[in-house]
């Protein structure tokens, strides 16, 4: 093909048709341009293509992601219903019953004794976001769907904070309760000798720890109150987050 152009510009110039080169070489120019631009574009697709593909993967690995996250938080509601349900039933039995001391720490050791007690770990398992975040792929999603995301991931941040905060209130009452009555089976086994049970009747510092562990149960009911709400506000999030990639995957 080459030497077919030659030829042509080679028997133009002989023939001193200055005119009709010129004409040819501009409508060459014109030919190698447009192939150029061709094969930019169809590069450009190739790459359009290939993000696309790209995209859709993480799509896919989010959702699942937030499948994980969405168990894991729903979980978690449920534990700190359990701990109300135990508060509740702590709370009434005081107000309604004459308690020697033993018996209202064992009480408070009943509600501190769900899953709670050892805290509530929350382990995101969204560490797609966190690869999108690092290596600047996120770039390739769409503005709203990117906002979504980095809002999640900042809200999701905010309650593994929230968690640890919780986790340190429950190591605190553990302690306390180490120091109250020295194990889980103290009382029951105690309740085998009177004469101990009346002499610690009257200690001030098993009725001061009983006191701290009032104030921390308080505190640890507001913090899972706050936690729960920040929960089912995540939950909210994830279904607007996974209705808006579905859309995405449809389209």
């Amino acid at each position: 093909m080459i030497k077919f152009y030659r030829k042509i510009r080679r028997q133009l110039l002989s023939e001193n048709k200055i005119r009709k080169y010129l004409l040819y070489a501009i409508g060459e120019i014109i030919l190698v341009v447009i192939g150029i631009l061709i094969a930019l574009q169809i590069n450009n697709w190739n790459t359009e293509r290939k993000n696309e593909e790209i995209k859709k993967s993480y799509y896919v690995q989010i959702l699942q992601d937030l499948e994980k996250d969405e168990l894991l938080m729903n979980k978690g509601n449920v534990l700190i219903d359990s701990f109300f349900v135990r508060l509740a039933a702590y709370q009434k039995n005081f107000r309604e019953n004459e308690l020697s001391l033993w018996e209202a720490s064992t009480e408070i050791g009943k509600v501190f004794s769900t899953e709670n007690a050892h805290g509530w770990n929350f382990e995101t398992n969204t560490n797609t976001i966190t690869t999108l975040i690092n290596t600047g792929d996120i770039k390739l999603f769409p503005t709203e769907i990117r906002n979504k995301i980095l809002d999640f991931k900042y809200k999701q941040s905010g309650l593994i904070d929230y968690t640890k905060s919780q986790n340190l209130v429950i190591s605190n009452a553990s302690i306390i309760t180490q120091k109250l009555y020295g194990g889980s089976d103290m009382p029951t086994r105690i309740g085998n000798q009177p004469k101990i049970l009346a002499y610690f009747g009257d200690d001030k510092i098993a009725l001061k720890s009983l006191l701290e562990l009032e104030a921390i149960l308080y505190e640890q009911s507001q913090l899972l109150k706050n936690g729960m709400d920040r929960n089912k506000e995540l939950i909210q999030d994830i279904q607007v987050l996974k209705t808006a990639l579905h859309k995405e995957l449809e389209e």
